[in-house]
């Protein structure tokens, strides 16, 4: 199941601040119009201007994001000077997908390996162990899986 999840990101006193605004649970048939309604709501209940929205990261499908006729269109419409960038981690994946094989070599490997050691509880007790005796401050490597659709569930 989707969710719609808003956190606003601000300075402080010199720092980055980070702080969650709300999550509501998104039907798979709500539209971009649905998701907007939403999140009007919201700042319309908590009296949060517009205006004071600069950027809006979203990982959902195209097709319901889209500049045109999506959620980022209807954005635009409320407050032209927003800025709508898609998530990152699904930009490089994209990217990563499209790469020539003789650039695609050296990660497949990468996750190959990464996979290996996760693959097998034995593999990551050993590998955990290596990386103690190293002094390592890192030891336990994330597994890798293909980036898709987040708002899909499918990661």
């Amino acid at each position: 199941m989707s969710q719609l999840i808003v956190y606003t990101q601000y300075i402080k006193d010199g720092e980055i601040k980070n702080e969650f605004l709300f999550c509501e649970a998104l039907q798979m048939t709500m539209k971009a119009a649905d998701i907007f309604r939403l999140l009007d709501e919201f700042f319309e209940k908590h009296q949060i201007n517009w205006e004071k929205v600069g950027s809006v990261c979203t990982d959902g499908a195209p097709a319901k994001i889209g500049n045109r006729s999506g959620f980022a269109a209807l954005l635009k419409d409320m407050e032209p000077d927003i800025i709508v960038k898609h998530c990152v981690l699904h930009c490089h994946a994209l990217v990563a997908k499209t790469l020539p094989p003789h650039l695609k070599e050296v990660p497949s490997i990468c996750v190959q390996v990464v996979n290996f050691i996760w693959g097998f509880p034995l593999n990551h007790r050993v590998f955990k162990l290596l990386c103690e005796e190293m002094g390592s401050e890192h030891q336990v490597l994330r597994f890798q899986t293909e980036v898709r659709w987040l708002s899909r569930g499918k990661a």
